[in-house]
């Protein structure tokens, strides 16, 4: 049977055997640039912090961004229009949400941002309309949302650590009525803008609101008021509210009602209900 010769491609080189200086060199390379990888980044972190501690204005979480973001959804990573180097702890390809394990470090955010967070965290963050919180979609949610998981939370109250343990048994029962020390605003703020994103857009959206039940909700929570938001929103804000002479039960032109508004208003109106 004639011999066949292998062709180039298929012979063992032996080139690394009589001359091992290129494999070490590269290796010596590769690891040289990882060190200086590692060493900028480390001196970035401390940088980072130190400037973060000097600037209180920048002192904000993803974990207290994320709470703006579900009631401003539009500036959501996923909706901008230039998503590099924008609130990068936050996903926009797997999932819309935040990666629980960057939840508690500084966001990394333009200065108009920033800028909104501290106004809404000033003026309205606390004046959040109670809903229905029922356990099993509440335990959905801490799986869908889990930077409010406990192992995601060092500070989580005791009581809630409790409560999330026991909300498997808990069925349909309604925990809006628990203390915050067992189940706090944030989770309940978190809760209700999961809802509002995922499930409810479209009721939002198409949701229409008289003039008596402005003004109604206005009553409850003043700092959604004109006056506050005008300079910031736009002259539209409420405008109709203002200037028209409507009948009470006369409906307010969408335009007039800022996004950050009308989710409120549609949560309050579930619990009017």
């Amino acid at each position: 049977m004639p011999s066949q010769q292998l062709p180039e491609d298929q012979f063992i080189h032996e080139g690394y055997r009589q001359h091992p200086w290129y494999f070490w060199g590269w290796l010596a390379v590769v690891m040289a640039c990882s060190l200086l990888f590692w060493f900028g980044l480390d001196k970035y972190a401390t940088t980072l912090n130190r400037e973060y501690a000097d600037r209180p204005f920048l002192r904000v979480t993803n974990r207290e961004m994320s709470l703006f973001l579900w009631q401003n959804p539009s500036y959501m990573r996923v909706h901008a229009a230039n998503n590099n180097g924008y609130l990068v702890a936050f996903d926009y390809v797997d999932k819309i949400g935040l990666k629980p394990e960057y939840a508690d470090e500084f966001a990394i955010a333009p200065p108009e941002l920033l800028f909104l967070y501290h106004t809404w965290e000033r003026q309205i963050a606390n004046e959040w309309p109670e809903r229905p919180i029922y356990a099993d979609e509440l335990y959905a949610f801490l799986f869908e949302v889990s930077e409010w998981l406990p192992r995601y939370w060092p500070m989580a109250p005791k009581k809630y650590v409790e409560l999330v343990k026991r909300l498997p048994k808990l069925g349909k029962e309604n925990l809006s009525h628990l203390s915050h020390h067992e189940l706090p605003l944030d989770v309940k703020r978190a809760y209700a803008g999961w809802r509002n994103y995922f499930f409810e857009g479209a009721q939002i959206e198409q949701a229409s609101f008289t003039r008596k039940q402005v003004k109604t909700f206005l009553s409850a929570y003043p700092h959604y008021r004109r006056n506050y938001w005008c300079q910031i929103v736009g002259s539209h804000y409420l405008a109709d509210l203002e200037n028209l002479s409507l009948e009470s039960n006369e409906y307010l032109s969408q335009g007039t009602l800022a996004p950050f508004l009308r989710i409120a208003l549609y949560n309050w109106s579930i619990e009017s209900r």
